[in-house]
């Protein structure tokens, strides 16, 4: 799983929109929307109901949305406490 991946499900959870979330990334659509379908793969799980306009979470989605909240904040601790030992 690569940390790019999770980033870019948390702004498309927070945006409701996979254009918005490709430029907020400085990223293509088609590109952004493969790493989403990259991340659902690895999870084994649909994040996100593609049929509804805007977008939604799946609730494997919601639940997934908190733990990549954590995930992104603990590992930017980790990242920036590493550059005080």
């Amino acid at each position: 799983m690569d940390t790019k991946w999770v980033e870019d499900f948390i702004c498309l959870a927070d945006t409701r929109s996979f254009s918005r979330s490709a430029s907020a990334r400085h990223s293509s659509q088609s590109a952004f929307s493969r790493r989403i379908q990259s991340l659902e793969t690895w999870l084994g799980t649909e994040l996100v109901d593609r049929s509804s306009m805007p977008p939604t979470l799946t609730p494997a989605g919601r639940h997934f949305h908190g733990i990549a909240i954590n995930l992104v904040k603990q590992l930017n601790q980790f990242r920036n406490g590493l550059g005080n030992e």
